[in-house]
């Protein structure tokens, strides 16, 4: 999730190409946040019927096109692929860092990037994750009431400034291969320091998907993964940003491959395109 979203605002990159003081959180990495992460229907993906109970979903054409960069036998054959109920067992929620090993893309020549997961105390009776990756960002994570997965607040590290999100971010939920979710959600950007003068309003328009389960290989090892693809519209400030990424999940380890594409464009002035893929390298066993 990669950048998953902070990730998806895209803003510091922005103000880092175009040097100017910045004046909204973002990281263009998800969780993006750029992450969770993450999982979006678009129109490429209408031949997917909604699926029943652990139904065997091959994957899309198009869809295998974009995994590509992850590495021949990265993904293997489909699997059944069952209701998806399980957030612990799928989500990062253990206390400890997950290291991946960047094979596409990074950030000036970035080779591993690690997420570090620690569990906070409760807020209005939620269970509170917090999200460190790298230097660079750290996101709230909380797991609600109707087991959602998602974060509502984020750090960025480089720029001094937060993004908190109204509702959260949904990365992972209940939910059947092949049904679409979608989001709305409110975006406040402030100085981190100053959480109650907001510099930037504006919002966040999502669409989740789970598309079915696959054999994943990692330097970690191989696991039947579900599958999710998330897809992010922002617009906050002068900044537009959209936010594709897949996730692969594997049942008590959490995430272990992603693809994540960025494009971030602030009126005339500035365009810019990133993609960042990675595979598991190590993780802290339960």
């Amino acid at each position: 999730m990669g950048s998953p979203i902070g990730r998806h605002c895209g803003f510091a990159m922005l103000c880092q190409h175009m040097r100017m003081r910045p004046n909204l959180a973002s990281s263009h990495y998800r969780p993006l946040w750029i992450i969770l992460t993450w999982l979006v229907l678009s129109p490429t993906f209408s031949p997917i019927a909604r699926a029943s109970d652990a139904a065997v979903i091959p994957l899309p054409p198009d869809v295998a096109k974009d995994l590509e960069i992850l590495g021949k036998g990265v993904v293997g054959k489909a699997l059944p692929a069952p209701p998806f109920t399980d957030i612990h067992g799928y989500g990062n929620l253990g206390s400890g860092t997950w290291d991946y090993k960047i094979v596409h893309g990074g950030k000036d020549g970035m080779k591993v990037r690690s997420e570090h997961y620690e569990k906070m105390p409760k807020k209005d009776g939620a269970d509170i994750w917090k999200r460190t990756v790298g230097t660079e960002f750290v996101e709230y994570i909380r797991i609600d009431s109707n087991h959602d997965f998602g974060k509502y607040l984020e750090d960025d590290l480089d720029v001094g400034y937060s993004s908190r999100f109204k509702p959260g971010v949904t990365w992972l939920g209940k939910t059947k291969a092949g049904v679409t979710r979608t989001i709305d959600s409110k975006i406040e950007a402030f100085k981190t320091d100053k959480p109650d003068h907001v510099s930037y309003r504006g919002n966040l328009k999502a669409k989740l998907i789970y598309v079915g389960q696959y054999e994943v290989t990692t330097p970690a090892g191989t696991w039947p993964a579900l599958l999710m693809r998330s897809e992010f519209n922002i617009k906050i400030g002068p900044a537009k940003v959209t936010d594709t990424a897949y996730m692969f999940f594997a049942k008590g380890v959490g995430k272990i491959a992603e693809v994540e594409t960025t494009n971030v464009s602030a009126m005339l002035v500035y365009h810019s395109s990133t993609k960042v893929a990675k595979l598991l390298t190590k993780y802290p066993k339960r």
